[in-house]
């Protein structure tokens, strides 16, 4: 059922109306403001969650990460906004330095050698990660059966098979994108920066005790509230150790819906293993009572704040991951822990410095260009530590030497 024009809230009646609206937000933010096609695509969202709060008077803000980021051509990964890269809205380690697909893609053939020789990677991004492990295997002579990509961007679809078929044109028939999890997958499962866009709830400590968080409209825009429900007071109770160290107005995510999507995933691999790398912590650092504020990040045009209700559809939204709510969805799904370490760790364990002895030569320049690389993939205060790295397996005997006693933590 639609709603007529009058119905909507004051900031999104008409488009003139909403482009005075996100003007003001990018003023705020000090972001340059999107082009018109944007601004409209921004718009027909901003109507569309307002219809649906409309009718239930308000929604989760789970539901609402969910429309903001995958509403079907135009949320932020449906439409054909540029994401990636110096020009999009944030960078990732593939997008850095070739040495991290390289190395990770020395991890991959050590999992060869006790499963099968497929690779499934969820959000391929650019596809340069792609690339990078496709390249060096190929260098190795030890190419994949087969390359699958899980991709529910139609723009960056279309960026990876582009870049694919220039970079490696005799590589693009190994590729395949899916539409949906297999029902059995043997190999090596990859996921590089995906689950802290998977949708969460926001959590907030109150005398109420813990409250649940929604989103709902006036006439400036939309707004949240947070209020006691079943599932606060379900979270709150399960948590009880964590939550009674916490102060009024503490925030904190909860990530059912990355436990569903790990529990997909897991139930889809029949042997081989998982390597899930991304910005998180193990729970009690997580929860510490010294992250007040949560972990809630938003990216525009390079740009990094903590305001999600802005820029509607044209920002990413995302937040640190719980590994060890992952790993204990692992261990319930049939599957075991490979290990877990910082991102610097695995890549160092894993030989990056291989391809540092490679590629560094005489060339000041190139020389100077591979240490930004490094330190921006390794150094604590960049990804080295900020990113971890979880690994899983179904049924595999191996392992992968990113994990070894030296760099292996438990979580």
């Amino acid at each position: 059922m639609e709603l007529d024009c009058s119905s909507y809230p004051e900031f999104c009646r008409n488009f003139e109306d909403y482009r005075r609206s996100l003007t003001k937000q990018c003023q705020i933010l000090e972001v340059p403001c999107p082009d018109e096609h944007a601004i409209e695509v921004s718009y027909q969202l901003a109507q569309r969650v307002s219809q649906q709060i409309h009718f239930h008077g308000k929604i989760p803000f789970s539901e609402f990460m969910q429309q903001a980021l995958y509403a079907p051509g135009l949320g932020y990964y449906s439409a054909g906004s540029r994401k990636l890269g110096v020009s999009g809205d944030f960078v990732t380690a593939p997008e850095i330095s070739a040495l991290f697909g390289k190395t990770l893609a020395l991890s991959v053939q050590q999992a060869w050698q006790h499963t099968t020789k497929n690779i499934l990677e969820f959000g391929a991004g650019s596809g340069r990660l792609m690339c990078d492990i496709l390249r060096q295997c190929e260098a190795d002579s030890c190419l994949p059966d087969t390359y699958s990509v899980m991709e529910v961007s139609a723009e960056l679809k279309q960026r990876q098979q582009d870049l694919l078929r220039k970079e490696l044109p005799h590589l693009y028939s190994k590729v395949t994108w899916l539409e949906q999890l297999p029902q059995s997958f043997d190999g090596v499962m990859l996921a590089n920066e995906v689950a802290d866009a998977i949708p969460f709830e926001l959590l907030m400590q109150t005398e109420q005790g813990l409250t649940q968080g929604f989103v709902q409209t006036d006439a400036q825009g939309f707004s949240l509230t947070f209020t006691p429900t079943d599932f606060s007071r379900g979270w709150q109770k399960r948590h009880q150790d964590i939550c009674q160290q916490w102060p009024d107005g503490y925030l904190a995510e909860a990530y059912n819906h990355r436990s569903d999507w790990l529990s997909a995933l897991l139930n889809s691999l029949n042997q081989g293993c998982v390597l899930l790398l991304d910005y998180g912590y193990e729970e009690e650092e997580l929860y510490s009572p010294y992250r007040p504020q949560g972990t809630l990040q938003c990216y525009y045009r390079q740009k990094k704040h903590s305001m999600p209700l802005t820029l509607l559809g044209l920002q990413d939204i995302t937040a640190s991951v719980n590994f060890t709510q992952l790993a204990h969805q692992a261990l319930d799904s049939g599957a075991q822990v490979l290990g877990f370490t910082s991102q610097a760790q695995f890549l160092t364990l894993s030989g990056i410095e291989r391809f540092v002895a490679q590629d560094d030569d005489s060339d000041t320049m190139s020389s100077a260009s591979i240490a930004q690389q490094l330190q921006t993939l390794l150094m604590p205060n960049e990804m080295g530590q900020n990113i971890k790295v979880l690994g899983l397996s179904k049924g595999f005997s191996g392992t992968v030497s990113g994990f070894n006693s030296l760099g292996k933590h438990t979580v």
